[in-house]
């Protein structure tokens, strides 16, 4: 059918649908048109309904194809090796528009309707996210606007409150070897849980060489990371050390299941919280990485191995290097949480050993 314009029934904004027959080769092949005009006013839709169907006609005559939709975009993005993790809700919202037609009105409608009662943050994250990354994938880099992101605060753990959290654990109703040794390893190496739990025991860690590697860390980037003093003691107690298959189990010697999505796995962390008179929201599993970062930097003031440990490729490491004083990196060494180097060593010698 010819194209037609007619109001969006909730926000009065004119969207433009209908197709446009030209010709290639001697045959009439039709091109399908949904976008919105970005007004209210009738009489410039319609001029922007003509403009549209000029554009698609020169561009027949000038051989050009029109552009692909976000939906094909979105499984070429994936087939390059892009992230596919939050591209559902985009597919469904902006899948049948064309990338040339993607701008800021499209995507705020979309994010909007996609995550209505979502933080500002979620959106930034889950949608306009991806769906940059998959239109500037696909050789289109319109000029967008994403929504302003809250001020973000950072909670950490006091290293006294971290010892109380490990001794919790190990106090917990069902007493077992892997527990107390993950929450270590959260507070003295500051990984990711998602990293923790894909470590193998066999292939990724060595006590004798003080190291474990992240073969599959959140920014893709395979990183090693020192183990301290206090995390190796904590390991040796752990009885499938140097056996394949993941290195910290469940209480009852099986393995996290992974979820897409699926928020905190570590039950038993929410129930010490409570114990410990804490706030679950705030003092997450997650709160022991802000944690160690900010002992860490107070012990060592040393931020080419914070980033390079902390496997940060953004400045998000510089939250950190403001909160801890030297006092909270003295409390931290004389509790057994110790980053320093060997006297001697400094972070270009930590650097040449990596490499």
């Amino acid at each position: 059918m010819p194209l037609t314009i007619e109001p969006d029934p909730k926000s009065g904004i004119y969207q433009i649908r209908g197709t446009v027959t030209v010709w290639r080769s001697g045959e009439p092949h039709s091109v399908e048109v949904r976008r919105s005009a970005r007004t209210r006013d009738k009489n410039e839709a319609d001029g922007i309904r003509i403009g549209i169907e000029r554009k698609i006609r020169e561009q027949n005559g000038s051989g050009r194809e029109p552009a692909i939709s976000f939906s094909e975009a979105a499984r070429l993005y994936e087939l390059k090796g892009g992230e596919a993790r939050f591209l559902a809700k985009p597919v469904a919202h902006l899948g049948r528009l064309r990338i040339d037609d993607i701008g800021q009105a499209e995507i705020d409608d979309a994010a909007l309707r996609a995550y209505p009662t979502a933080a500002t943050a979620t959106r930034r994250r889950q949608f306009y996210a991806p769906v940059l990354a998959v239109l500037r994938s696909n050789g289109q880099n319109p000029f967008v606007k994403r929504p302003e992101d809250s001020a973000k605060r950072t909670y950490f753990f006091l290293p006294k409150q971290a010892n109380a959290m490990v001794e919790t654990v190990m106090r917990g109703r069902w007493p077992n070897p892997w527990t107390p040794a993950l929450v270590t390893f959260q507070f003295g190496q500051g990984v990711r849980v998602s990293e923790a739990l894909a470590i193998d025991g066999r292939n990724d860690v060595s006590l004798d060489h003080r190291y474990a590697i992240l073969r599959d860390p959140k920014n893709g980037l395979q990183r090693t990371v020192t183990l301290i003093p206090r995390v190796v003691a904590a390991l040796s107690a752990i009885p499938n050390i140097g056996s394949p298959g993941p290195l910290f189990l469940r209480y009852d010697g099986r393995p996290y299941a992974q979820r897409e999505n699926s928020g905190n796995p570590l039950r038993f962390w929410g129930a010490a919280c409570k114990r410990l008179e804490m706030d679950e929201r705030l003092f997450t599993p997650h709160t022991a990485r802000h944690s160690w970062a900010t002992w860490f930097h107070a012990q060592t003031h040393d931020v080419v191995r914070l980033k390079d440990e902390g496997g940060w490729q953004s400045n998000e490491w510089q939250r950190y290097v403001k909160l801890g004083t030297p006092e909270l990196g003295q409390d931290a060494w004389k509790l057994g949480w110790r980053f320093k180097n060997e006297p001697g060593r400094d972070s270009a010698d930590f650097l040449r050993e990596r490499g």
